[in-house]
């Protein structure tokens, strides 16, 4: 992802993505690893997970962090150190919401496998040296 999208997110949620931490204890570090297009895919989830890591930090008395944010198999990865059901469930469904969305433009997509899996648009999968 582009470094002033990574930008905004971190600038947002600053206590939640440690992207100058220790690489032993944060994958964060190697930043969002995906494309631009599941930017507001994961900005959706992390306005959604808002009140939920605020009433978790309450219950636990811990900080809520994310430990990595990346592609994987084609979809979206998002990795926590500490959850909830509900939590969990707004996760997978960016998850799944991810397997429908061309990860470099953020339109309509599906999973194609060449030369790996990625979900793209049918524009973007007629242009394989953008987009692969």
């Amino acid at each position: 992802m582009k470094d002033e999208l990574e930008h905004k997110l971190v600038e947002r949620w600053t206590r939640w993505f440690n992207v100058t931490g220790d690489i032993r204890q944060t994958r964060m570090v190697d930043g969002f690893v995906y494309g631009d297009g599941w930017f507001y895919l994961l900005w959706r989830l992390c306005e959604d997970l808002e009140p939920l890591v605020a009433e978790l930090e309450k219950q636990t008395g811990q900080q809520f962090e994310v430990l990595q944010v990346k592609e994987k198999f084609g979809g979206l990865r998002f990795y926590v150190n500490q959850h909830t059901y509900a939590i969990g469930e707004r996760i997978q469904k960016a998850v799944q919401d991810s397997f429908q969305t061309c990860e470099l433009c953020g339109r309509p997509g599906h999973l194609f496998q060449s030369p790996s899996l990625a979900v793209r648009c049918d524009e973007c999968a007629q242009e394989p040296t953008r987009c692969w």
